[in-house]
């Protein structure tokens, strides 16, 4: 008859037999072990972020009390120096006077 493909379902022949059990088992072992290692999971995820943001805290205030310091030492040094000296007279580098307000222009010849 035409109609007896359709009299039992295809997937009762596919999957079948010890293979398709032990496949199921296991799939079904691995389901209730991940949902039962999921709030450990999470736990130790929000200790470990809980952990970094407390570091984090540390590390930055001790940087910014250094910067604090750094800020207070270099004001006082300004204030303590001779009034002759101003900004526009230091370089901090020797050969910097001879490139101040030169352009270079892009020569064709040279890559």
């Amino acid at each position: 008859m035409i109609y007896q493909q359709f009299q039992q379902s295809p997937m009762q022949t596919r999957i079948s037999g010890p293979r398709a059990w032990l496949a199921m088992a296991i799939g079904v072992t691995l389901i209730c072990l991940s949902l039962f290692l999921l709030p450990f999971v999470l736990l130790f995820g929000a200790i470990a972020l809980a952990c970094l943001v407390l570091f984090s805290r540390i590390y930055v205030a001790r940087q910014l009390a250094k910067f604090n310091r750094a800020q207070t030492q270099a004001r006082e040094n300004k204030t303590s120096e001779s009034k002759s000296y101003t900004s526009t007279q230091i370089t901090r580098e020797p050969h910097a006077t001879r490139h101040q307000g030169r352009t270079f222009e892009h020569q064709e010849d040279e890559h």
